[in-house]
């Protein structure tokens, strides 16, 4: 069931891969293409082919699938299959870290899918555990260590130019530096054939296989000082020395067979070890003991992994070195159980025969610190042997325990498939009373003997101000873990009543209430002519003068007369408010209305401003005028005439075409305006009223016309008496296809809209500093031919049904 459901997730894989080619050929066909081809070309034919096994596919459908991604593939597998076998080798032994680098960097859309739905079909095999899937008290769990197969074995390959291991053992295929200095030199790169020996110029072969680097030096040696006499053997007296060292490294072919994902014979480093053979083949499968892993060597076993070791303390003391022909073999798991609840790995894990619940709860990590240890509770599958005496076949059980030393010591016997389950602690305190609300301090305190209420409001450091004195609340925990309300007042309590002053118990909880959750706040507003208008909290004896003075006083266009104060007025249904009407002395800060002046809740002052106050209203003036700067308005309405006046006329060069207007009020912005007539004709709609912040800027001759949008030279083309509309657009190079000429747009330099002559009047001139717009053509839908479709649809239908009213009316 397994198998078929991981094959069902892979071809579903391959299916996505198929539908998205499509798409993605319509978009970059040639990228595709390209990056596909690529990743076919650096895999041999056997590599091609086993992936087509794996997908599950014969041949034919896999160059079927090819096909529609516009490759073929028979044609790589013909170039691919003329690789001498020595290319082949030097791939496997000598380019392994570039292989790594070209799949990273160009890893094909078909392996990606592939790669993401393997993954996606090992995550719901961990999530189908045999025995453990369903289980309630297993949700959540997965099998302890297999999760670290999931990286690619080339995350843990040893590395190839490290220093060789003193116990090394050289066989065929390894390369020995020999190096010889002093009254002779030496430097050769010899290679063990498959003989086991190395060929030295003038010495002849010495045999090495067999020998580590430390018995091939003394051999060497030994053979050299009958050729090169002041070697001497390594003598103290010898002025020759010799160095003996590994170079290129020999590769193995070792075997992982049994429980693994991939079983089968791989070319390996001679410096792996069974770890690294393990992650080549994908780590032991999810039924594969990680406890007890055989290293087998000419029919012997010459070790026995405990992957846990490894995982939990770091300890690989039996890791070996492997040797060609080398079985890495991997038995079944015979005996599993999940941890659950608070320890810190809780897991699914594997057990020895002679581990029990205290060893298994050390292997999970050990207890969490807030874990229960008074009681474990145990699920249990019935043994087969003993499902002849229950009914059903799942035990529940509890073991007690009275110290958590008790429990690390526990020798109590597990079963396949037991599921220990470690509770949490209680969550209610021993010792804790809590207050809130109106004191200063308000928390958490400890519970001490004989504590009352007086007591935990003197450690939150007394009441705060404006506390409501004449009740509180106490809310005390019962048995059955709801709340009992008990009243009590504060002021009583401090003064050591003994109803109010009541002793407390564990988890109870007080809160203090502010004088404002009792009574409504007493508050006064005031505006107008003040400086801080607002709403201000009312005092006793607070009169109108205590209020203005709280705002901050008067501003300076404050008025003395017709101050009002408005009081709530609740004698009759419909009135809102009392009006009293009142002036004021220059030392408006002396109370001059007696009790009058007395201010109740919510009462309300208005300050008006004086009508005949006013403040300075500036405008200003720039460019060629003949003294520009900034003028005060004289009186309200002063015209624009009148500042330019002021401001002394116009300078030589002045061009009342150009000049502008702008307007700050209501961010009016440019205000056009056609300043020849408001210095020709005073009474003219142009020459306008001013208002303060008012800019106008007189501006100086322009001899450009500007010509923007769909034309071909976008420019500012020199101003030309008489010149029309179309001189300007040819001088910039004429028309756009895209250009909308029912829609030019011509903006004078004041801001008024240039506008054609009538009829057989001809146009007016385009002064210079004008913006000539040609804008785009917007393309509008046609639904004619839609709606004429939906049209004749209805009318067919109406035809339909009359037809077939007239044949049941028959």
């Amino acid at each position: 069931m397994k198998k078929e459901l991981k094959n069902f997730i892979i071809v579903l894989g391959f299916y996505s891969v198929v539908s998205y080619a499509p798409n993605a050929i319509a978009q970059q066909n040639d990228a595709v293409k390209q990056q596909v081809e690529t990743q076919l070309q650096k895999y041999t034919p056997e590599q091609i082919k086993e992936k087509i096994k794996e997908l599950g596919l014969t041949d034919q459908e896999f160059q079927q699938r090819a096909k529609a991604l516009g490759l073929d593939p028979q044609q790589y597998l013909d170039i691919l299959a003329g690789k001498s076998v020595e290319q082949a080798e030097d791939t496997t032994a000598g380019k392994w870290e570039e292989q790594r680098e070209l799949k990273s960097a160009r890893q094909s859309p078909l392996d990606k899918h592939i790669e993401d739905s393997l993954k996606l079909a090992e995550k719901m095999l961990l999530d189908s555990i045999p025995g453990f899937y369903g289980r309630p008290n297993a949700k959540g769990l997965y099998p302890f260590g297999y999760n670290l197969f999931q990286y690619a074995a080339s995350a843990f390959e040893p590395i190839r130019n490290a220093p060789s291991p003193p116990g090394y053992i050289i066989g065929p295929g390894d390369e020995l530096l020999l190096t010889m200095w002093g009254e002779a030199q030496l430097f050769s790169r010899l290679i063990v054939n498959r003989e086991g020996t190395i060929v030295i110029p003038n010495a002849g072969p010495v045999p090495v296989q067999g020998l580590t680097i430390e018995a091939s030096k003394a051999r060497l040696l030994k053979r050299l000082t009958s050729f090169y006499s002041g070697l001497r053997n390594g003598r103290t007296d010898a002025n020759t020395w010799l160095d003996v060292s590994i170079g290129k490294l020999r590769t193995i072919q070792v075997f992982v067979l049994g429980e693994v994902k991939k079983p089968g014979g791989y070319v390996v480093s001679s410096l792996s070890t069974s770890f690294f053979a393990l992650y080549a083949a994908g780590g032991p499968s999810i039924n594969g003991t990680l406890r007890s892993i055989e290293v087998m060597r000419n029919n012997k076993s010459i070790s026995t992994v405990d992957f846990y070791d490894y995982l939990l303390r770091g300890e690989k003391s039996k890791d070996v070195w492997l040797q060609d022909g080398d079985i890495v073999f991997v038995k079944p798991a015979i005996k599993k159980l999940g941890v659950a609840g608070f320890v810190l790995r809780p897991a699914i894990y594997e057990l020895k025969e002679s581990e029990t619940l205290g060893d298994i709860l050390k292997i999970a990590g050990g207890l969490r610190f807030d874990a229960y240890i008074d009681r474990i509770h145990i699920e249990r599958l019935v043994p087969f042997e003993d499902r002849k005496n229950y009914a059903n076949n799942y035990l529940e059980f509890d073991l007690r325990f009275s110290t958590y030393q008790e429990l690390e010591k526990s020798n109590f016997e597990i079963k396949n498939g037991d599921i220990v389950k470690v509770f949490q602690v209680g969550s209610v305190p021993e010792n804790r009373v809590t207050i809130a609300g109106n004191v200063k301090k308000p928390g958490v305190f400890e519970l001490k003997p004989g504590m009352r209420i007086k007591d935990l409001i003197m450690e939150a450091d007394s009441l705060d101000r404006n506390t409501f004195a004449e009740r509180g609340t106490l809310f005390r925990l019962l048995s059955n873990l709801r709340r009992e309300v008990i009243p009590f007042s504060p002021r009583l309590a401090l003064l050591d009543n003994i109803n109010n002053n009541v002793e407390l118990k564990n988890e109870d909880s007080l809160i203090i209430y502010k004088e404002s959750q009792f009574f409504p706040p007493h508050t006064v507003s005031v505006g107008g002519a003040v400086r801080f208008p607002g709403t201000y909290p009312r005092h006793d004896s607070m009169t109108v003068s205590d209020l203005v003075v709280m705002a901050g006083g008067l501003t300076e266009s404050a008025s003395k007369i017709f101050w009002e104060l408005a009081r709530v007025d609740t004698s009759n249904i419909g009135r809102l408010s009392k009006i009293l009407k009142f002036n004021v002395q220059n030392t408006y800060w002396n109370n001059q209305l007696g009790n009058d002046g007395l201010l109740q809740d919510y009462d309300h002052l208005m300050v008006p401003d004086d009508a005949k106050f006013n403040n300075m209203r500036v405008v200003i003036i720039t460019g060629y005028a003949l003294f520009p700067g900034y003028y005060a308005l004289q009186y309200e309405g002063e015209k624009l005439s009148s500042i330019i006046t002021r401001a002394g006329g116009l300078r030589p060069g002045a061009y009342l075409e150009g000049s502008t207007l702008f307007r700050k009020w209501n961010n009016a912005g440019l205000v056009p305006i056609d300043f020849q007539k408001v210095i020709t004709d005073e009474k003219s709609s142009d020459n306008i009223s001013l208002l303060a912040n008012d800019s106008i800027t007189i501006a100086f001759q322009q001899e450009v016309v500007l010509v923007r949008g769909e034309v071909f030279v976008p420019s500012a083309v020199v101003h030309k008496n008489g010149g029309s509309l179309s001189y300007y657009l040819n001088q910039a190079g004429g028309l756009k296809d895209e250009a909308d000429d029912g829609r030019i747009y011509v903006t004078l330099p004041n801001g008024r809209k240039w506008e054609k002559g009538w009829f057989f009047l001809p146009d007016p001139d385009i002064p210079g500093g004008s913006v000539v717009l040609v804008p785009k053509k917007i393309e509008k839908e046609d639904k004619t031919l839609p709606i004429l479709r939906d049209w004749a649809t209805i009318f067919v239908s109406i035809a339909t049904m009359m037809v077939a009213i007239v044949q049941v009316t028959k």
